[in-house]
């Protein structure tokens, strides 16, 4: 039995525990091995294998406080799906609405991410990833592909429209600042009143 664990890998959940009762063993260690075994959301954990893998997007809740850190988050995930993987393969990503992706650091805090950002799952997701995701938003992958001359023209635009607009700011700030200056004169002269 031991040297066919690799083929229980390729075989689908319910074949592997058919197969496991067909086989004539004790009752004792049938028992044994009913109580041994379990599923979380319908997947199989297999003890020999050590393998459990949730699938993508399964979405779960473990009950964290406020002062836990992300490596600490992370502990309680894999000990709620009894992984045995190392928690330092793995990492906490925050996934906007918008596509972006920000890797929470191991001293961040990922009850306070959520607060900040609000109970909805449509505007910011928590995912557990692997550590060596490379982390690349969406906005920035559009220029991966582009040449240097290229990119410092881009730079260049973006300069310019950002000096557009600050002057654009400081011109409608100095407008305002004399429309409220001559009004404010308006109303502090003295009015002159003439007696006939």
């Amino acid at each position: 039995l031991e040297a066919e664990t690799n083929l229980f890998r390729c075989m689908s959940d319910a074949s592997l525990v058919k197969r496991r009762r067909s086989k004539g063993k004790p009752a004792a260690q049938q028992e044994e091995e009913r109580q041994h075994r379990f599923s979380i959301n319908g997947h199989f954990y297999n003890y020999k294998t050590s393998i459990f893998t949730p699938s993508f997007g399964t979405s779960t809740k473990v009950r964290i406080s406020s002062n836990m850190t992300t490596d600490q988050v992370i502990v309680q995930l894999l000990h709620k799906f009894k992984i045995e993987n190392d928690p330092q393969e793995f990492a906490l990503y925050c996934i906007h609405q918008s596509g972006e992706k920000k890797k929470l650091n191991n001293r961040d805090y990922p009850l306070w991410e959520r607060i900040l950002q609000g109970p909805s799952d449509d505007i910011m997701k928590i995912f557990l990833m692997d550590m060596y995701e490379e982390e690349v938003s969406n906005d920035v992958a559009q220029y991966l592909n582009l040449e240097l001359p290229i990119l410092k023209q881009v730079l260049i635009q973006l300069k310019e429209a950002e000096n557009r607009e600050i002057q654009r700011v400081i011109n409608k700030y100095h407008q305002q600042h004399r429309l409220l200056s001559n009004m404010l004169n308006c109303r502090t002269s003295p009015h002159i009143e003439t007696s006939v």
